[in-house]
């Protein structure tokens, strides 16, 4: 099942489903089940059809597993790598994000997930997120809040704020520079033109 497309692309990013595997490029559809596989120093932004954006960091490993658009729901699968959501108009209640060491379930929001030294952060830029694991659970619900966990059997660290320089370098990893054009729209205000995503 279709459940969006892909908006930008750097470098090398595939995807695998049903044990075929392709090239993606901008354009191109993601379906539901599909995992996305980038390499080094590549970056995909995805575009779900409720207008939620995935923006995937180099190296990183993700499964669209269940995505739903009436209601609530869904599920992400992060493996490796880094992630940031942001979630459309409907706010993705419901939608839970799976990484090897503590579920994310969000409320109106836009987030980073990824690998650290220490093992996964998690930051919040806006609305409010719950991180859980079988060791413990936080709330993040105030823009700049961050939280890492160190394993599986480790409880998320209590939230505290990430400075400007943790942010720079967690959302650099999965940014694309936008062009010029891209920079022109965004001063006119119509930065949510598809491929400036």
């Amino acid at each position: 099942m279709r459940i969006g497309g892909v908006t930008r692309i750097r470098a090398s990013v595939s995807g695998q489903l049903d044990g075929e595997r392709r090239k993606l490029e901008r354009n191109l559809p993601i379906f539901q089940k599909e995992k996305i596989i980038t390499g080094s120093d590549a970056r995909a932004v995805l575009r779900f059809r409720d207008g939620s954006v995935l923006r995937i960091g180099a190296n990183a490993k993700v499964v669209l597993d269940h995505f739903v658009y009436k209601g609530t729901g869904g599920v992400i699968t992060l493996f490796k790598g880094a992630i940031r959501f942001t979630s459309g108009k409907m706010g993705r209640p419901g939608l839970r994000f799976k990484s090897p060491v503590a579920t994310i379930g969000i409320r109106g929001t836009d987030f980073w997930l990824g690998e650290t030294d220490d093992g996964y952060g998690v930051l919040l830029l806006q609305g409010a997120i719950t991180v859980s694991n079988s060791a413990g659970h936080v709330v993040l619900d105030s823009p700049a809040e961050g939280t890492l966990v160190a394993s599986a059997s480790t409880a998320p660290t209590e939230p505290e704020k990430w400075s400007g320089g943790q942010q720079k370098t967690a959302l650099g990893g999965v940014t694309i520079t936008p062009g010029p054009l891209c920079a022109i729209l965004h001063k006119l205000g119509k930065w949510s033109f598809g491929s400036c995503s």
